[in-house]
Formats: C-alpha cells, sequence, structure tokens
C-alpha cells in the first residue's frame, strides 16, 4: 500500500477524474523504450524525468537535468574501474602474469575497439597536401624571425574550418591535426602493451565498458567469470541526491550488458561441460547452474537482469518526493518494456513489479549519520557501559539480512513481500534511526 494511501484511507477520486486524464494521454504515442523521439507527440520514460526538472523552481530546489553523455560518462568511469579492480584482488592471474595471458592483451590485439569514434573520426583518409605539409616540414628547427617564417606559412590553413569528411563538428585543422596524432600516439600505446592498468583506461578516455564486456565474452577461465560475477552482482550504487534517476539510469545502462554477458558465459561453459566426459568438474559450476536457474524462472534474461539490477544494485534518496516517484516509475517503466504479453500465460505473462521502497526513498542525506565509524565515534565517546555500539551492530546486521531475504525472494521465485513483512521492515528500520538520531542530537 502506497504511503498516500495509509494516510488517506478514505480518499475517493471519481472516475469521471480519471477519464479526463486517460483522454490527455492518448493524444501522445506512449513508448516503453527508450527509442529516440521522431515526432512531438512521442514520450518515452526519459522525457517524465526531463519535464518534471523543468517543472520545478531549478534555482530554488538546485535541480537540474543531467543529460545522458555526462551520466553515462561518469557512470563509466566510476563503476567498471570498481569492478575489474574487485575482479583482480579475486583473481589476481587473469591480470597479472608476467609471460602468460591476461586481459590487457585484449587492448593489443584489438586497439581501436576501444577508442571511441569521436577519437577515429576521419582516420581513414589521407589529409589533403596543403594541411599535411605543415605537419613536419623541414623547417620546423628554423630560427624565428630570420627572413621569412616558412613553417608559419605553411600552417596557415590549419586555423580554418575543416572539412566534413575529416572533422568533427566545428573542428578546424588544427585540431584535427592534433586529434589524430593523439589518435596514433594512443593506439601505439595500446598495440604495443603499454596499458596494464584500471586507472589508465580512465586517465586516456578509452571505451572502458566495451573492455570490461569483452573481458567476460572471451574468459577461459571460470575463476575469473566467478569473481566478475560476484563483484557484478553485489556492487551497490548509490545516489545520494537521485532526482528523476538520470544517474542511476546511466548505471541501469552499464551494468544490464555486463550481466549479459556474464548469463552467456556460464551457460556457455555449462554446455561445453555437458559435451565433455568429465563428472568431476560438474560440482564447478553448480553455483553457475544455480545462477541460470533463478534466471530462468523469469519470462525472459532481460527481464531478470534488470529486476537484479533495480533491487541489488541500485539506491537513491531525494529531499523531493516526487521525484523520487518519478524516478521509481521509470525504473518500472523500463522494467515493464522487456515483457511481451502472452494471452495463454495468466495476468497475461506479466509478473508483479518489485518492491522498491526501500530502494529508493524520499530522505534528506545532509542530516544523520553517513557511515558506521560516524556513528561509534560519537557513541563511543561517552562511557558506554551496556556495549549500546555492540547491540546497534547486531540491530543492523540482522536487518540488512532482513533486506537481503526481502530482496531475493523477489529475484529468485517471483515472490512478493507480504505487507506484514514490509511493515515489520519498516517498523525496524524507523526504531534503528530513532536511536541514532537520539545520539546525534546530543552530540
Amino acid at each position: 500500500m502506497h504511503k498516500l494511501e495509509q494516510n488517506n484511507p478514505n480518499i475517493s477520486i471519481p472516475d469521471e477524474a480519471f477519464e479526463q486524464i486517460f483522454n490527455f494521454f492518448d493524444a501522445y504515442q506512449w513508448h516503453l523504450d527508450s527509442r529516440p523521439l521522431r515526432s512531438d507527440n512521442e514520450i518515452n520514460p526519459d522525457v517524465l524525468g526531463y519535464i518534471f526538472e523543468k517543472y520545478i523552481n531549478q534555482k530554488q530546489m538546485g535541480a537540474y537535468y543531467t543529460k545522458e553523455d555526462v551520466t553515462g560518462f561518469i557512470g563509466k568511469n566510476t563503476i567498471v574501474p570498481f569492478l575489474l579492480e574487485a575482479a583482480r584482488a579475486k583473481c589476481g592471474v587473469a591480470f597479472d602474469n608476467p609471460g602468460g595471458p591476461t586481459v590487457w592483451d585484449l587492448l593489443k590485439s584489438d586497439p581501436d575497439r576501444y577508442i571511441y569514434p569521436a577519437v577515429r573520426y576521419g582516420m581513414e583518409e589521407p589529409l589533403p597536401e596543403d594541411i599535411a605539409a605543415g605537419i613536419d616540414p623541414g623547417t620546423l628547427q628554423d630560427v624565428v624571425g630570420v627572413g621569412s617564417v616558412q613553417t608559419m606559412e605553411m600552417r596557415k590553413g590549419w586555423n580554418k574550418p575543416a572539412t566534413e569528411k575529416y572533422a568533427l563538428p566545428t573542428e578546424t585543422w588544427r585540431e584535427v591535426v592534433v586529434r589524430r596524432n593523439h589518435y596514433s600516439e594512443l593506439r601505439r600505446k595500446l598495440a604495443s602493451g603499454e596499458v596494464s592498468d584500471v586507472n589508465e583506461l580512465v586517465t586516456l578516455n578509452l571505451d572502458i565498458r566495451q573492455f570490461a564486456q569483452d573481458i567476460i565474452e572471451t574468459c577461459e577461465d571460470p575463476d575469473l567469470l566467478r569473481a566478475l560475477w560476484l563483484t557484478i552482482e553485489k556492487v551497490t550504487i548509490l545516489d545520494p541526491t537521485c532526482g528523476s534517476g538520470a544517474f542511476l539510469f546511466a548505471a541501469l545502462n552499464i551494468l544490464q550488458p555486463l550481466y549479459e554477458a556474464c548469463l552467456d558465459r556460464m551457460a556457455a561453459f555449462i554446455d561445453d561441460l555437458n559435451r565433455s566426459d568429465d563428472s568431476t568438474a560438474r560440482e564447478r559450476f553448480s553455483d553457475f547452474r544455480g545462477t541460470l536457474s533463478k534466471a530462468a524462472v523469469h519470462v525472459n534474461w532481460r527481464y531478470f537482469i534488470y529486476k537484479s539490477i533495480i533491487l541489488n544494485n541500485l539506491f537513491g534518496v531525494d529531499i523531493m518526493e516526487e521525484a523520487v516517484e518519478i524516478c521509481k516509475l521509470r525504473l518500472f517503466l523500463k522494467l515493464a518494456a522487456e515483457v511481451e504479453p502472452d494471452s495463454t500465460h495468466a495476468n497475461l505473462g506479466i509478473e508483479p513489479l518489485p518492491d522498491i521502497d526501500f530502494n529508493i526513498k524520499p530522505g534528506n542525506t545532509l542530516v544523520g549519520f553517513a557511515r558506521y565509524d560516524d556513528a561509534k565515534r560519537v557513541i563511543t565517546s561517552k562511557f558506554d557501559f551496556g556495549n549500546v555500539m555492540e547491540k546497534l551492530s547486531v540491530k543492523a546486521s540482522e536487518l540488512q539480512k532482513a533486506f537481503d531475504s526481502f530482496r531475493e525472494r523477489q529475484v529468485e521465485d517471483d515472490g512478493f513481500g507480504s505487507n506484514d513483512q514490509k511493515q515489520d521492515l519498516r517498523d525496524r528500520l524507523s526504531g534503528l534511526q530513532n536511536e541514532l538520531n537520539a545520539y546525534l542530537a546530543d552530540e
């Protein structure tokens, strides 16, 4: 039951009000996926966030719509490095193996795959002769001021706009030359094997998400796949000012192909094993079989993936309750887009939507304890004769297990937590918050 229904049990809205709303909505073409809009009357879930953040008072609330290119760039260069470093800690031989194969061999074998198209643009075309003549002329080292400076004469045209087949929008010939030189040096580094560190992938602005996906898809070591899957499955991503969910959606789009690649690779390992006569190795892949069994319960793999990410990986808080509701709605629509109604199944084959009230919440992240160590410092700064910190830690640990169970049930067997179970979680969470807030108030 929604909070509005709890607070207003006698609320009654006449059917005529809904009819007017539906008639208004029917004037638009609605798409549940994120396809590009071709006409003014098309709406997809992404538009909901954009409209909301235009509707509110941006100056007063400090709320601005962050576009996909920004959220995607930040998301890739924070989430993927964490995943790779965590996998490296679990399966170091795949990353550091002197004289043997490593994941970095992918960069050497196909450097262009990890260099963004914008950097590579126009490289297949030789530069015009008048532009190329100024790149490394014989007069480059001539003393300036002695006679005519021929190098400057050769490069006079470099400040003019470059033609389309060579240049990105607004680039001059000088910028084209700089970009091409950067591409050549970058490609040389990758091809020679000089890049073997996760941080370098970020520094050089390489396609780190594609690199992570290729590691999974070409993985021959089940231990590496297991390390990557456990890391991806357990990573938690929090946006403390999530708004209508722009950054959470970027994280969703980053994790989805990695989830899918892991499931595909698990299935491939099991298929190979089934074709072999090695019965002793079957237990090694029992965890892979268990994961694929969980996925098989749902209408398709893509639905299982999105549901798992939404329930287990994504968390958000915002001070505006309207923003939180829109964020949850967008996540639900993303999930619903993966289901094709089937009249031969109960409820047209549509599963109940997950309960993410504990994942995406209204609240003020500037108030309260942010970390365990902060709470410990305040509580133990006075005489703790009653072992209060230890008791609170136990409560928090038990509550976390209850939350995990609540989410796991929804992912594994299409179950849905009962209202009593959810209310119990709310009560326990509220009680723990009140205890911590009491200590914070005395600080």
